[in-house]
Parts: C-alpha cells; structure tokens; sequence
C-alpha cells in the first residue's frame, strides 16, 4: 500500500503529547517501523524510495527508524567503516526533516534484544523459507566469496526488528517488499505456536516504486556506484547529473526524445509541477539532454539546500548525534524488554 492509503487512519496527535511507549498504540496511533542500512549519507534514491515516508509518517503515526548495524555485518566487516556510516546515515535522516522529538531513531546494536528475538523466531522459520528471499540469492551471486551465515538469516533478523515493537507498518522501498512479506509469515508462524501476540506488519510504498541510477538501468545503489548523492559538493552533484544516461537512441540534438524512457526526464516528475512541459520539450527536440540534465541539478540543489545547511550544523556537533541515537535506544528499552519476556514465558524459558 502506498502512503495515501493510510492517510485517512491516522489521528493527529495532540500538540505536545508524549509519544506512546506501550503495545498499546494500535487503539490511538499505527506503529511505524523500518530500518535503513548504515551506508554513509543518503542518496536520492534512499530519499524518494523510502525516507520521504520516514518523515511523512512521523507526523500522524508513532514512528521507530533503526540504522541496523548488525545486518551490516552480513557484507561489511571493518567495524570503522560501519561506525562512520552509521553516524554519516544519521546525519542524513536529521538533516532531511526526522524529528527525535516526534519520532525515534537509534542503532539497532544499542537494542541488543533483537537478536534475541531472531534466534527465537528462527525456532519457527523453515530453512526454505530464507533460501528463497531475492537478497540471499543477490548476495549469493554478487559475494560468492562471503556466503556468511549471517546472510540466510537477515530476513528473521529483519522480521525481529519490526516485530519487537508490535509495528503494524513499515514504509520500505518496493525491493524490500518479499522481506516484509516474509517477516508477516514469521509473525503468523510464531502466533500459529504460541498464541496471538505480534502485529502482522504491512508494507508502505512511495509513488517511487524504483529509483534507477545514473546508469539508467539498474536501481541507485552506492555498491553499483551509480548514485546522485544529496550532500555532495555541489560541483560533485552536478557532474552526477551531467553523468546520467539518458534516451540511447537520441543520438543527435535535434533528435526527438522519448521521456517515458529518459531517467532525467522521469525524475523531473519530482521536482517541479512542470515536468510534462519538460517532456514535450524532450519530445519535440525544443530542449537537449544536457538542459534537461541541467536543469534537474538546479532543482536538486534547491529543493535540498536547507538539509544541506542542517547538515553541516549536525556535523559540527557530532555528540548530539549520538546523544540522539542513544537516547532512542533507552525510549525503547522497556518495550524490548516486554516483548522478550512475555516470549520467554510463552516458549517455557525460565521459571515461570
């Protein structure tokens, strides 16, 4: 479902209303929850696939964003690296408008009781059930090297991290999609066994269900080096841009375009009102690519300048960063504690 299918569910808030702390919320406020990898500052697919939800939904829903160090561990295995991504992804949702005062944000690390609850889901998930998620099959044919156990067993960490919080949804980019799916199944396989307790969580689509690269072709991705980064040094981004493949078969000036295939064209549709004039221009050969191009690097510049700024505050105060992220953690530290206690009680854990 996409955002504007939930619009009409959520309440405003009252002004100034702490926000909830129980399991509770289902009777006020939808739970939201979603992790983003720790893969340094954000890129414009991250934004328009994903974190325009983030900030959107903070508003009207009680919202949880975690930067999952540990499935980081799954391909990354320098702990510098993932520390400084981590905070650099931190920066980046603060930047763009995530409000800890309406919502929360911390590293999943600082909840240790995830992996607690992933090793007792896994006691409810087939091996064929993870074998089969398009990530593990990617990771398997793009890392043949690193086939590391962690791999197979992400999507039931994944499913741990929404679940733990009793979130009934989770704004994803569309290629996430089978891992929510599957994290639903993993709820109704440990419910099925031990009594109803977990959410079954949706997923929450942008109106973006793919952001290609600068390629063209294949989705922005920081490890296919194809990104448009927003934080970049503006001549950086604009050479980004410039870089872009736009229509193949356009090959002279005056050659008619074809935005229905253009990637600069199609991402104009993001960026100003206009952006059918801006297609007929391509059409009728009245602009070029390189116009087009250039005038999608002005309208980024613009349209991200005040996160920009907010950047470079955020940067020069990096203990607030952190403050930030831990005090997030502690928010939800009784919530954690619940979930896994009323497990063990449920799974014969412990004394009674």
């Amino acid at each position: 479902m996409t955002l504007d299918a939930l619009s009409d569910a959520a309440p405003t808030p009252a002004p100034g209303a702490p926000p909830p702390t129980t399991t509770d919320v289902a009777a006020t406020r939808g739970r939201v929850f979603s992790g983003v990898q720790p893969s340094g500052l954000p890129h414009l697919g991250n934004y328009l696939g994903a974190f325009r939800n983030y900030i959107a939904m903070q508003e009207g829903y009680d919202a949880i964003y975690c930067i999952v160090d540990y499935h980081a561990l799954t391909s990354t295995h320098d702990g510098e690296v993932i520390r400084r991504n981590a905070r650099e992804m931190a920066l980046g949702l603060l930047a763009l408008g995530l409000d800890p005062e309406r919502s929360i944000l911390f590293r999943q690390s600082d909840r240790p009781e995830h992996l607690e609850l992933s090793w007792l889901f896994s006691s409810v998930v087939p091996v064929s059930w993870v074998e089969r998620t398009p990530s593990f099959k990617e990771k398997r044919r793009t890392q043949p090297d690193d086939v590391n156990h962690a791999l197979l067993s992400y999507p039931v960490l994944q499913a741990a991290d929404i679940a733990i919080y009793h979130a009934g949804y989770v704004p994803v980019g569309s290629d996430q999609a089978a891992h929510v799916e599957l994290a639903r199944e993993i709820v109704r396989a440990w419910n099925t066994r031990y009594g109803d307790y977990f959410v079954e969580p949706k997923a929450v689509f942008t109106d973006s269900p793919m952001i290609r690269g600068t390629d063209g072709v294949t989705k922005m991705s920081k490890s296919l080096g194809n990104t448009i980064d927003l934080f970049a040094p503006e001549a950086e981004l604009r050479k980004q841009v410039t870089s872009m493949v736009t229509d193949t078969q356009r090959i002279l000036r005056t050659d008619p375009g074809r935005p229905e295939v253009c990637n600069v064209c199609q991402l104009h549709r993001y960026f100003g009102e206009d952006y059918e004039s801006i297609w007929e221009g391509e059409r009728t050969a009245r602009t070029g690519c390189v116009d087009t191009k250039r005038l999608l690097a002005d309208r980024i510049l613009s349209r991200f300048a005040e996160a920009r700024a907010r950047l470079e505050e955020l940067a020069a105060r990096p203990g607030l960063v952190e403050e930030i992220l831990r005090a997030g953690a502690e928010r939800l530290a009784p919530q954690a504690s619940e979930t896994v206690r009323v497990c063990h009680e449920r799974m014969g854990l412990g004394p009674r």
